[in-house]
């Protein structure tokens, strides 16, 4: 049960190693009602279950975190054979489960944390063709922008970001991320950061941000931003 997460690590760095490694994003090279306008600080708006949730706390960023829609067991089939294995006492069985349920977890977090950097590159370069691939579809999604109202369904979060992205900016932006965390729990996750958002020199101002991520056929898929101006 253990075989397939030993030798994975064998080939790619630990997802414990990438998380420490990460505390701010610079960019990655590539990777019907509501009325919406652009104002003088941004967008404007006119009118299965595991027992706890644990975070990480990411120190320095690092371009390319590992895919993990490749793993050969889930978290649900995992917890299922360790119940198991306990109660037939069978205990060093129980341990290496324990230990691949582990090496999941964290690879499940920087798998999500990589999601969160494909949003972040998609915002800094303008590029609205990775912005529409990276949410969920579905009336769920929302979006709240700095100073904004909320934003919900796919088709109006969309027309908000193709506001934003053909905006009169200087693309690419430069977006620093402070205080990152993330938090799964299944096939939710979301990460908390501080946005700094710069453009040619000019400062946007610093914003709390929460990304809201669902996973979908092993993919983490955005369905909220919810970014606040912070006053300095």
């Amino acid at each position: 049960m253990s075989a397939a997460p030993a030798a994975t690590a064998g080939w790619r760095p630990s997802a414990t190693a990438l998380l420490h490694q990460m505390e701010s994003f610079t960019g990655c090279a590539n990777p019907a009602s509501t009325r919406l306008y652009i104002g003088r600080t941004g967008l404007q708006v006119a009118s299965p279950n595991l027992g706890r949730c644990r975070s990480a706390h990411v120190k320095r960023d690092a371009d390319g975190y590992p895919a993990t829609e490749d793993l050969l067991v889930d978290e649900e089939t995992l917890q299922r054979n360790l119940q198991t294995a306990i109660q037939e006492e069978d205990y060093f069985r129980a341990a290496k489960i324990r230990d691949d349920l582990r090496i999941l977890h964290e690879d499940t977090k920087a798998s999500l944390l990589a999601a969160n950097m494909r949003f972040y590159s998609a915002f800094k370069n303008g590029d609205l063709a990775a912005m529409y691939s990276i949410w969920a579809k579905g009336d769920h999604v929302y979006v709240i922008h700095p100073a904004a109202g909320r934003i919900s369904g796919y088709d109006v979060v969309m027309q908000s970001w193709e506001m934003v992205c053909n905006a009169d900016y200087e693309f690419p932006l430069n977006i620093d991320l402070k205080n990152v965390e993330v938090h799964v729990h299944g096939d939710l996750g979301y990460v908390t950061c501080l946005e700094v958002v710069k453009n040619k020199g000019r400062a946007w101002g610093k914003q709390v941000a929460t990304n809201v991520f669902e996973k979908v056929d092993g993919t983490w898929y955005m369905c909220v931003h919810h970014a606040s101006h912070i006053e300095e």
